[in-house]
């Protein structure tokens, strides 16, 4: 379908200038003025039980119950009235129509109810309606007190949080209600219909053409031919979108037949005849007439435009009349919203309204017709998505914009939980956790979520790969593990480590390792390298880079790691030892300059003039730290001199080695970057060969796609999991889809600064499970097959 057309940016002014019309209506007590359409019962109007207060807004009783318990709530816009829409119809949306939805989520732990309402814009609806939903979904936002999420979506282009609430997806049927302004004809039952399945996780089920050229190999259709309803499958069809496809079918046997109708599934398996009854009954064409797969983009795809574009402007009424102004471009804080006022981010592919809690009723009010105001300045598509968070309720999707975010709710994260190892039931308070995660964020390395054990077991083999000199041919070089092993910034390393961890969980990690020098042939032939040994071992592979390593890369090297650039000091070389415990103590190289100390950390500076190092101990650095210095470089070179300066007390020649005394960074740690909420996306290679990425809202543990690959970001560190049935090449490009998600998503990280983890389905480390709700080590064990389904199906027709 297209974006909106006749109703087209209209519907969408409506819905938000209509919105907040009536707010500002009812705020000012004039209630005299009459909107655009008539006023019904339940909608704005006086109180006859508070005729002291003309502004109070009457709530419709169509809402009476809205919102007090879990779960899924829809309204259909009839004669400018919520109508409460049968749950026998949930997933079947009109193309003339408008529909409020509320889903409500209580806590787990402590019971709260949180809510997020969608207004849905059919292709076709009318303004007049689209006007209704706005003052309804006013009305829906007041009774709950201001506390849910609005989102605006638009047929064809929905959120997909919103399609996450339709299990067997969404179905866009012609027509709609009628309303006095526009009456819309529904499809009567004896036409003949031809849906395309659209989507793996999240589908749309659109109505096409009945034709053999509307439909495609790599897709599944449905054929709606009234007591027989024929599901075409797809010659390249992967098996979720099989099952979706029968899902949907299914529903539309239940919802437009009353369950009075025969599915007929028509697959590879199906015999000549029975394949070419479908095409008479569609009317058209045979099995090899139906086109190639198609290479159309998929509506849902997670495309952003340059992140850098991406800009915060404050809304505020202090100077007497609403203003915006623009505040800053990325990189954005927290610091740089205010409680008393309201915001609008504008990420350039969506655009959120921001409301803080002490923000005026005019700047609450016109927010959101102010977000609607850059759709047009800006010349953003009329389907561009908008929502409106209040504070203290913001997203994860929100959040990423800010280089820095901290909020209480922080402390229970899972990602948090898996990295300090804190059970589900305990409770701990935010400051326990801050000066944990600060220690740390400060000393113990990156991706801290990711540790499968405690590097109690030994590196099995490790083998370097380097080019050779002149030529780029890359050389590869196998030895046994040695404590004062030094990895080279010049060279790429792939080592395997068996770990066992206290619960049971065990498995192998092969690591790939880096160096800010490898030139490209040598990164590419250790990533090949080091995959074929995962794949071997059935384990897990993680890419990490240096200065960038896991905390549990280090613990395996038992406090003895040092990377360093180069070979051999040709002046002076500088290195950092820093380190929570004595087993993760490593020593990194660093510009020698004076620029590089910090007095939080011991460091050893080695003199290639004088062969001589000096150990210098930063005044927050810890005994540890320091004793870990002398032991690394004693051994260093033969017949080494060591001498050990203390911060405040550095001889001149010290300087000299470092270009002279400067300013460094005299603080003692600090927080850095938060780590938030991990959040789950679906990745594939598309029939065109590009790559495709798409958030799962809410996501779960049967979110994870068997067919396919799923990337887990969880902050420093990014989870590719490898369904069984995900293709060799999703497989082998694992990597570019990390480098795509990268480049897309606006945070401050870059596919250098982050490590990549591969976790091939069956074999998930228990700190990937717990980014989990819930896990069930039966889960895939216990799936239907699409035999199963097959079966059910059967049995079902037998029944009818």
């Amino acid at each position: 379908m297209a974006a909106p057309g006749a109703a087209g940016m209209a519907v969408v002014s409506s819905l938000l200038l209509l919105a907040a019309l009536s707010s500002s209506l009812c705020s000012a007590g004039t209630l005299n003025a009459r909107p655009a359409f008539p006023v019904q019962t339940g909608q704005i109007q006086p109180s006859a039980q508070n005729s002291k207060q003309p502004g109070r807004r009457v709530m419709n009783p169509a809402f009476a119950n809205a919102g007090r318990t879990p779960g899924l709530e829809i309204w259909r816009i009839e004669n400018f009235e919520p109508v409460a829409y049968s749950k026998n119809n949930f997933g079947k949306f009109y193309t003339g129509d408008s529909f409020i939805v509320l889903n409500t989520i209580e806590n787990k732990k402590d019971k709260k109810l949180s809510w997020d309402v969608h207004f849905w814009l059919g292709s076709e609806t009318s303004t007049d309606e689209a006007g209704a939903a706005a003052i309804l979904t006013v009305q829906l936002d007041d009774l709950l007190n201001g506390g849910p999420v609005q989102h605006r979506e638009v047929q064809d282009h929905e959120s997909q949080l919103f399609l996450g609430y339709f299990k067997n997806g969404i179905r866009y049927e012609q027509g709609g209600v009628g309303t006095g302004f526009k009456h819309v004809q529904t499809n009567s039952q004896g036409e003949k219909r031809l849906f395309q399945v659209k989507g793996k996780r999240n589908v749309r089920v659109r109505q096409v053409n009945l034709s053999v050229s509307s439909m495609n190999k790599g897709d599944c259709f449905i054929l709606d031919a009234g007591s027989d309803i024929y599901v075409y499958v797809g010659s390249l069809a992967k098996r979720v979108e099989k099952l979706k496809a029968i899902s949907a079918a299914n529903q539309i046997r239940d919802q437009d037949h009353n369950g009075r109708a025969r599915v007929q599934i028509i697959d590879d398996f199906s015999t000549d005849s029975d394949k070419q009854k479908f095409f008479d009954v569609l009317g058209s064409g045979s099995a090899d007439q139906v086109p190639e797969e198609s290479t159309a983009e998929e509506d849902g795809a997670f495309e952003r435009t340059d992140a850098a574009a991406v800009s915060l402007y404050k809304i505020s009424d202090a100077s007497g009349k609403l203003q915006v102004e623009t505040i800053g471009q990325k990189p954005l804080t927290q610091a740089m919203l205010d409680s008393h006022e309201c915001f609008i981010l504008d990420t350039g592919s969506g655009i959120f309204v921001w409301v803080g809690k002490g923000a005026t009723q005019m700047e609450k009010t016109n927010a959101m017709t102010k977000a609607q105001d850059f759709l047009s300045s800006k010349k953003y598509p009329a389907w561009t998505q908008i929502h409106r968070i209040v504070e203290g309720a913001e997203s994860a999707p929100f959040k990423q914009y800010f280089a820095t975010w901290r909020d209480v709710g922080m402390a229970h994260t899972r990602l948090i939980r898996s990295a300090l190892d804190i059970g589900s039931d305990e409770s701990l308070e935010l400051d326990e956790i801050d000066a944990v995660i600060t220690q740390l964020k400060k000393s113990g390395g990156r991706a801290i979520g990711f540790m499968p054990d405690h590097g109690q077991n030994s590196i099995e083999t490790i083998t370097q790969y380097v080019a050779k000199s002149g030529s780029d041919e890359v050389q590869a070089n196998t030895f046994s593990f040695d404590e004062n092993l030094s990895l080279l910034g010049f060279g790429s390393y792939v080592l395997t480590y068996n770990y066992e961890a206290n619960n049971g969980d065990k498995g192998f990690v092969t690591y790939v390792w880096q160096g800010v020098n490898a030139p490209a042939a040598a990164r590419k032939r250790a990533f090949k390298e080091g995959l074929a040994r995962a794949e071997s071992k059935k384990g897990l592979l993680v890419v990490a880079n240096q200065d960038h390593e896991p905390r549990h890369f280090y613990k395996i090297f038992k406090g003895k790691l040092l990377t360093s650039y180069t070979a051999l000091p040709v002046t002076a070389q500088l290195f950092r030892i820093r380190g929570t415990v004595e087993s993760d103590i490593h020593a990194s190289e660093v510009p020698a300059d004076s620029s590089s100390l910090a007095s939080g950390d011991a460091f050893a500076l080695l003199s290639g003039k004088s062969h001589k190092i000096y150990v210098w101990n930063g005044l927050g650095a810890s005994a540890f730290e320091k004793k870990a210095a002398v032991d690394r470089f004693s051994t260093y070179w033969d017949d080494v001199e060591i001498e050990q300066v203390e911060e405040g007390a550095e001889p001149e020649e010290f300087w000299d080695e470092l270009n002279g005394e400067g300013q460094y960074d005299r603080s003692l740690g600090d927080l850095g970057a938060p780590l938030l909420e991990s959040r789950l996306f679906h990745c594939r290679v598309s029939s065109g060969g590009f790559l495709r990425v798409e958030e799962v809202a809410r996501y779960e543990q049967e979110d994870l796609d068997s067919d396919d690959v799923m990337l887990l970001d969880g902050g420093d560190e990014i989870y590719l999991w490898v369904g069984s049935g995900a293709s060799v090449d999703e497989n082998e490009r694992i990597l570019d889809m990390a480098k795509h998600y990268i480049r897309l998503e606006p945070t401050a990280r870059s596919i250098n600064t982050v490590s990549i983890i591969r976790v091939p389905q069956g074999k998930e480390p228990n700190v990937f499970k717990r980014m989990f709700p819930a896990w069930d080590e039966r889960y895939w064990k216990n799936l239907l097959t699409y035999e199963d389904i097959k079966r059910q199906v059967i049995e079902a027709n037998n029944e009818v």
